[in-house]
């Protein structure tokens, strides 16, 4: 019987030359900088010199052969020897001997020690030199690049303005490449340091470069998310369009502030694209020489195991936050996991502790990221200080950054952000809480950005949350709108402003009207709008003190003006819709009058046969739409009848009862009275 080819040996990382070009430079810089009075900077320069000696004076190829094993050198298959590690070709205890030095510069506390470790670590990980999963809980691999990343974001505390640099160009080369695979607490980790880098640093270029590359990571965790795969293409983000920079105390101008944030964000995104690109070619070449059975590089696996694979499986080292009731139910694999529930549901509470199981699908993965990173930065958002505390800016500073990232991820959410059951159940439970605590907030960016994420819900998130839009809408928008005579004027222009756009697509007032409206147990969410905005236009009655200066009095009465213009214009295009009239202002129709104009024949005598079919199918959608408005109408008219009965009982119970039984809401005996007041929570 023939025995299984042996895994070829691990390359000695003297025979790199690369990789002795890369650790060279940085050793020499250990040793020149590391002072001989610190012990631990003595100790770090010996070992640096031992390892120099190695690389540039490498043993001959027969007596490395030749070297008998020690006890501390062991050659058993589990050795770690003979164990791959972190760096590429490498084994595990050649990286460990290699990457120790990086990990003890980070740490030595010596500004100098930790940007040579620095500048190595992010060249390492751009050249795809380290790959593998950052995870502490892991294999040994694992645990080694975890261990880097925790060591490079400790080295925030050194208050060093060139360490933030180096800092931010090594975790956003991290999230960004495919080799190094950020997920969970690692990815929590890079999001948390370039958070605290943004509050912390006193320079203004970089406090916005921590939070462009916030935004950065932001757009890939959630892009991939998304696409259910790591290797999709990844883009640098616009600075300008996320990001407004303030004037720098130096004199440099928000422009040359702003060409250096995008300048630094591009240079990464353009260094990790150009080392993955030829593993990405390689990979895919050898997927087609395989017939196309792996569908990413065989770093994932995502595609592998999927044949023949048990359900429980697929899901075996998802966290807390992914087992409950609901799992993921991912496409690919919905048949099979539906014949398995109860297999599954029972195996769950024993997954659920075992959260150091690599074996885990790539889509599970990409979604945990995406969700934890949305919880954390909701989390965030709801900061405050304590009661009797005085006010914190670094506090309000952070919460307005949360606020300002769960802006963007809204205002770009995907599909499958804005379908999936567990987004939008972190949704409810997290960004409706913060919503809910920020959006009576005296500070105006605060009730801004909370009016702008309420508007993103409303506008691209609409389907999944009627319960809740029907709670915030009066709460954070009409509360404010409906405030005539004494409103804030700084908070009341925020909302018009932020209606004059929702005003302006149809189909959002037209869900408002239908899904509220004309629903008995909902609010009249359009009715009050509408009337709010007209009450604004109007100002405030005669004799009816308030708050407002004349100037004030009038812009409040143009932008009301201007909502009500959009929600005529807005009704006006959709009805034009629905009755298939064009638009008058459409370049089609300009064209074609320009040809009627010119003096071109309409021949009325070709395709008779398709003019009556579609005027047919045209006659039968506008009877569809006839008794589908009659339906609505009648539902419109139940609910304000009910609306008037109930109005009459809360001031005159008896009369209340006999217009609720006259437009038979309510049968006549005692028991059915009684029952449909128990039931109807507004008769008090």
């Amino acid at each position: 019987m023939a025995s299984p080819a042996a895994a070829p040996p691990p390359t000695p990382p003297e025979s790199d030359p690369r990789l002795v070009e890369a650790f060279v430079p940085f050793l020499e810089k250990l040793i020149k900088n590391a002072s001989w009075r610190n012990k631990a900077h003595s100790k770090l320069s010996h070992t640096a010199k031992s390892i120099l000696d190695r690389l540039q004076n490498p043993p001959p190829p027969a007596a490395a052969a030749q070297a008998p094993s020690t006890p501390t050198s062991p050659t058993t298959p589990t050795s770690s020897s003979s164990q791959p590690g972190p760096l590429r070709s490498l084994s595990l205890a050649d990286s460990e001997l290699l990457l120790g030095p990086i990990n003890s510069a980070l740490g030595s506390g010596s500004a100098k020690l930790a940007e040579a470790g620095l500048e190595l670590l992010h060249r390492l990980i751009a050249h795809s030199y380290i790959h593998g999963e950052a995870d502490p809980s892991a294999d040994p691999s694992a645990q080694l690049v975890a261990s880097l990343l925790d060591a490079a974001c400790n080295a925030l505390h050194l208050d060093d303005e060139h360490i933030e640099l180096l800092l931010l160009k090594t975790l956003l080369s991290a999230v960004t490449s495919t080799s190094v695979r950020l997920h969970g607490d690692c990815l929590l980790r890079a999001v948390r340091a370039c958070y605290d880098m943004y509050l912390g640093s006193r320079s203004v270029v970089n406090q916005a470069t921590a939070k462009a590359s916030l935004v950065q990571m932001l757009v890939i965790v959630f892009r991939r998310m998304e696409a259910d795969s790591s290797t999709v293409p990844v883009q640098p983000i616009v600075v300008a369009d996320v990001i407004e920079l303030p004037e720098a105390a130096s004199g440099a101008s928000p422009a040359a502030d702003a060409n250096f944030v995008q300048g630094f964000i591009s240079k990464i995104i353009g260094d990790i694209d150009g080392a993955i690109t030829p593993l990405a070619r390689t990979t895919s070449s050898a997927a087609a020489g395989a017939g196309g059975a792996a569908a990413h590089d065989g770093a994932f696996e995502t595609r592998a195991a999927e044949e023949g694979a048990h359900p429980a499986d697929l899901l075996d080292s998802t966290d807390k936050d992914m087992l409950d009731a609901k799992y993921w139910e991912i496409n690919m694999y919905k048949s099979a996991l539906e014949g398995r529930k109860d297999e599954i549901g029972v195996e769950g509470a024993v997954v659920g502790a075992l959260d150091d199981d690599a074996d885990v699908r790539i889509g599970n993965k990409l979604r945990r990221d995406a969700f934890l990173v949305f919880r954390a930065l909701c989390k965030l958002s709801m900061k405050t200080p304590p009661k009797d505390a005085p006010a914190d800016p670094i506090v309000m500073r952070g919460k307005i950054l949360a606020l300002e990232l769960l802006k963007i991820l809204l205002e770009n959410a995907g599909a499958v952000f804005r379908t999936s059951e567990r987004f939008l159940g972190a949704i409810k439970q997290y960004l409706c809480l913060s919503l809910l605590k920020n959006c009576a907030s005296a500070h105006m960016i605060v009730f801004q950005l909370s009016c702008s994420i309420f508007i993103s819900l409303v506008s691209r998130f609409r389907p999944g949350l009627k319960a809740e839009i029907g709670v915030f809408f009066p709460m954070i928008i009409l509360r404010v709108l409906e405030n005539i005579a004494q409103p804030n004027y700084q908070a009341k222009l925020i909302v018009l402003r932020f209606l004059e756009k929702l005003c302006a697509d149809s189909q959002i007032l037209v869900d408002i009207f239908l899904n509220y409206d004309c629903d008995v147990h909902s609010s009249n969410i359009f009715e009050r709008m509408v009337n709010g905005l007209l009450k604004t236009a109007q100002g405030p009655p005669a004799g009816v003190s308030t708050t407002l200066v004349p100037p004030q009095d009038t812009t409040m009465k143009s932008e009301a003006m201007k909502c009500l213009v959009a929600i005529l214009r807005s009704m006006g295009d959709w009805m034009n819709k629905q009755l298939r009239i064009p638009d008058p202002d459409s370049p089609k129709v300009e064209s074609e009058q320009n040809d009627n104009d010119g003096g071109h024949e309409i021949s009325h005598t070709e395709d008779n046969g398709d003019e009556c079919s579609e005027a047919s199918d045209s006659h039968s959608e506008m009877s569809n739409g006839v008794s589908e408005a009659a339906s609505l109408e009648q539902r419109r008219a139940y609910k304000m009848e009910l609306q008037e009965g109930i109005s009459l009982f809360n001031r005159k119970p008896r009369k209340g009862i006999e217009f609720l039984i006259n437009a038979n809401k309510v049968g006549e005996s005692p028991e059915e009275i009684a029952a449909y007041v128990r039931r109807s929570l507004r008769c008090t």
